[in-house]
């Protein structure tokens, strides 16, 4: 079993320098062993977070004596935290904190995460009612991070470390009742072990992998979709998300969300609620206080009005921007991009594309947003931009941010809309294309 743990942790570091987490229980003992078998102790930190809490001066004395004994370096952060609600998920956020900053010039991080781990977290997320994301439980790889033991049992890393004389100390957190995880490890997995057979806890975890290949193909069909980000919001495709299967449309709307919440979550009546309105529903508003309103051909997930507002208000002194053929450039929170093409017509205006005549974009041809006043020359006089925004279902809240080109200083374009007469390419010229590329 040795050579399999060695072999499991030198296929996951691959040959990088590592930052190992050591909790000063057995498990991570053993990773802490293992990693040096592959990469001998040099190319190894170890860390300690140390949290204060009953039992984490006997866990830091543990750790310290197997660095010691390993001849690895050994790192101790004190975060403490103060006993209470969401004590484990508060820990967590810490440790994982204090190693981030570690993970520089292409270390990886290694945590002792253990196939009995990884089912108490897919019954734990499964009474919560997750998805294929959650259900599929601890990933091996994420980022920088790797556990390499995910498929090791706590008894066989237990038996291990006793074998090789390596110190450890068990959590007295880890049989403490008031934490859901104690709970379901000594209570709801040794009945159902015992009442389906010893084979459940791996077959548990077993359905966790399946359901992982099945949630990196939704995530993978999901990302085909583009999101334009813009300040204060997104808005995605309609046309993309109501054609898509509903795991694929719901997983779309849920990165969006991601995109704008961060840190803060959202709930599947959030992606709901955004998929109603995708479909024709009117407008709503959904957690943090974030709107979802129809803005055909997109549906766009932005802040409230007084924030759009504030965002408006603080872009409206941007400078105007010269543009060129051969050039991209970036107009508030979308980039664009400027091509010469020998013949008009394959490209059209409207949407994400204007097209000009080749002869009338000369130099100085700038970008700039909405001014007072402006108008723009249809061949029979002219019309208000103000006018063309409302009749074509711009949001009143971003009108003021459009996209304007103007040649000489004069107005040539209302971007994705509207082409003056004068700078309208001829059928069989060439023509200049300005292009609003997706941003993710």
């Amino acid at each position: 079993m040795n050579s399999s743990i060695v072999s499991a942790v030198r296929d996951a570091v691959n040959d990088s320098d590592c930052v190992v987490a050591l909790g000063g229980g057995a498990d991570s003992a053993v990773l802490l062993w293992a990693a040096c078998e592959v990469l001998g102790p040099e190319r190894i930190e170890a860390v300690f977070v140390f949290h204060d809490l009953e039992g984490s001066e006997m866990l830091r004395d543990s750790a310290g004596a197997l660095a010691a004994q390993l001849r690895v370096r050994l790192m101790v952060f004190d975060r403490p935290i103060s006993d209470g609600g969401n004590l484990e998920a508060r820990a967590r956020t810490e440790r994982y904190d204090a190693m981030e900053a570690l993970l520089v010039d292409g270390r990886l991080g290694l945590t002792g995460h253990t196939a009995d781990d990884q089912a108490e977290t897919i019954v734990m997320r499964m009474f919560r009612g997750s998805g294929s994301g959650g259900l599929s439980g601890i990933p091996s790889a994420r980022g920088a991070w790797r556990r390499p033991l995910l498929d090791m049992s706590r008894s066989t890393l237990r038996e291990t470390a006793i074998e090789l004389h390596l110190p450890f100390s068990d959590d007295p957190a880890n049989e403490d009742k008031r934490f859901v995880r104690s709970r379901v490890r000594h209570i709801i997995m040794p009945t159902i072990e015992r009442e389906l057979g010893p084979e459940s806890k791996s077959n548990v975890a077993r359905s966790g992998a399946l359901l992982g290949a099945d949630d990196a193909l939704l995530q993978r069909q999901a990302n085909l979709v583009p999101t334009v980000r813009f300040p204060g919001g997104v808005s995605i495709p309609i046309g993309a998300i109501v054609s898509a299967p509903r795991p694929v449309a719901s997983r779309v709307v849920r990165n969006a969300l991601h995109l704008l919440m961060k840190d803060a979550k959202s709930s599947q009546n959030d992606v709901d609620a955004v998929l109603k309105v995708a479909n024709g529903s009117k407008g709503i508003t959904i957690s943090n206080g974030f709107i979802v309103t129809p803005e055909r051909p997109f549906v766009t997930i932005h802040a409230t009005s007084h924030s759009t507002n504030q965002l408006t208000e603080t872009h409206r002194g941007q400078e105007e921007i010269e543009i060129e053929v051969g050039s991209t450039f970036e107009w508030f929170g979308s980039e664009y991009t400027v091509t010469r093409h020998p013949i008009s017509g394959r490209y059209r205006t409207g949407g994400r594309f204007t097209v000009l005549s080749s002869e009338a974009v000369q130099p100085p041809t700038s970008a700039r947003n909405l001014g007072n006043g402006d108008r723009i020359d249809t061949g029979h006089g002219s019309t208000p931009l103000t006018e063309l925004l409302r009749v074509t279902g711009v949001p009143a809240r971003v009108r003021r941010t459009s996209l304007v080109v103007t040649v000489s200083g004069k107005v040539a374009a209302l971007g994705g809309i509207r082409v003056a007469s004068w700078a309208a390419p001829r059928h069989g010229q060439p023509a200049v294309v300005i292009k609003r590329e997706y941003t993710q």
